[in-house]
């Protein structure tokens, strides 16, 4: 935890460590204890506020929860005391149970940081949703969550003076994923594990996520069309018609060849999938404040 890089734990955190630490038969408190001049010494040396985010949940407090049940509720409830969460049942789901599509809270999160922190630079290292099942190239609700996050995380920037510098989404392909294995997939690629060549196939998501990098927000449709959607939906045919290849018994090692340099120039543009949150060109402007994306509930 970085805290004590931006100012030091708050007090009721301190508080609440000790009081578990005690209970649980430790001598002290599990949290390390600053002295003044480390705290000095230490405090403003950051060179960002880097974090990942995915949902948000309602926090509430529970009396059933005893100081004493420190040992089996540490994984879950960490440093909080006779705390349990919640999830709004109106909220979209995905393919993990405790991932929700709730983009007011990273706006939310965003601007605490901003408010509490002394507003550092802050990139989000990473973001995304999952899906479960038989894939579906065809990844509506994905698109919708990387629409409304993006869309929440600009106006924390335009609105709220958050000092966002970047963004990154998780994650480029399907990869496996902890304890959940090949069973939750975050990627805007999708990978064929049946094929021995592991071909990336591009998700609908992929492109659109494309268009906002291209386009370095949301264009407005009364404005007319604008150069960076001219791509969009196009950018990813060399991949699709190689794996057309791929899947052919006649397959020779000249279209192998073919196929590796289209998956790394494929890779190469998409890659670093980094939203630049920097003002952009007067014809690729994001969503005027009083206007935000259709898709985006107002916090």
């Amino acid at each position: 935890m970085g805290l004590p890089l931006l100012t030091n734990y708050p007090e009721i955190m301190k508080t609440i460590i000790r009081e578990r630490s005690l209970a649980a038969g430790l001598p002290e408190s599990r949290l390390p204890e600053f002295t003044p001049a480390e705290i000095e010494r230490i405090k403003g040396t950051h060179d960002y506020f880097g974090f990942n985010h995915y949902t948000t949940v309602l926090a509430y407090h529970s009396p059933r929860l005893n100081l004493q049940d420190y040992e089996v509720l540490e994984i879950e409830v960490e440093i909080s005391d006779k705390v349990e969460t919640v999830a709004d049942r109106s909220w979209i789901e995905s393919g993990s149970f405790w991932l929700k599509i709730t983009p007011f809270g990273f706006r939310k999160l965003l601007k605490f940081i901003k408010d509490n922190y002394g507003n550092p630079p802050i990139y989000v290292t990473e973001n995304g949703i999952s899906e479960r099942g038989e894939v579906n190239l065809n990844d509506l609700r994905r698109i919708h969550y990387y629409e409304t996050y993006i869309n929440a995380a600009l106006k924390a920037k335009t609105l709220d003076g958050v000092d966002l510098r970047g963004y990154t989404a998780w994650s480029l392909m399907d990869n496996f994923e902890w304890a959940s294995g090949y069973d939750e997939q975050f990627g805007l690629f999708y990978v064929n594990r049946s094929d021995f060549n592991l071909p990336r196939i591009p998700k609908a998501s992929a492109s659109r996520y494309a268009s906002i990098i291209s386009c370095n927000g949301f264009p407005d449709p009364a404005s007319g069309p604008h150069a960076c959607l001219e791509s969009d939906g196009k950018m990813f045919s060399c991949s699709k018609t190689i794996y057309r290849k791929l899947s052919s018994s006649q397959q020779t090692s000249l279209e192998a060849q073919h196929l590796f340099t289209c998956l790394i120039l494929s890779l190469c543009l998409f890659s670093p999938l980094c939203y630049r949150f920097n003002p952009p060109h007067k014809p690729n402007s994001p969503h005027k404040p009083n206007s935000p994306h259709k898709h985006n509930p107002e916090p």
